[in-house]
């Protein structure tokens, strides 16, 4: 996964309930275009779920992309992330 990718997914995970795509964007520091892309590619993964509210897109992490943030910081932290 690209440091984007890794950025949003993150952003998502400290948003408790789910964050909108601008509000996204803007704690990523990135466009709101490149952000509906990335989480476009993570909801195919199975990483975010996307759920419209109004106008807006409200993006939450699902179980597995939960499990695969905490999986990677158990890597950081147990000195085995290699990257």
């Amino acid at each position: 996964m690209g440091h984007g990718r890794a950025t949003v997914l993150s952003v998502i995970a400290e948003s408790r309930g789910g964050v909108s795509t601008g509000d996204l964007a803007d704690r990523a520091g990135l466009s709101a275009a490149t952000v509906s892309e990335h989480t476009s590619v993570l909801r195919r993964a199975g990483l975010v779920s996307t759920r419209q509210l109004g106008r807006a897109r409200c993006h939450s992490l699902t179980t597995l992309g939960r499990d695969l943030l905490q999986s990677a910081a158990t890597d950081v932290f147990d000195g085995r992330y290699r990257g």
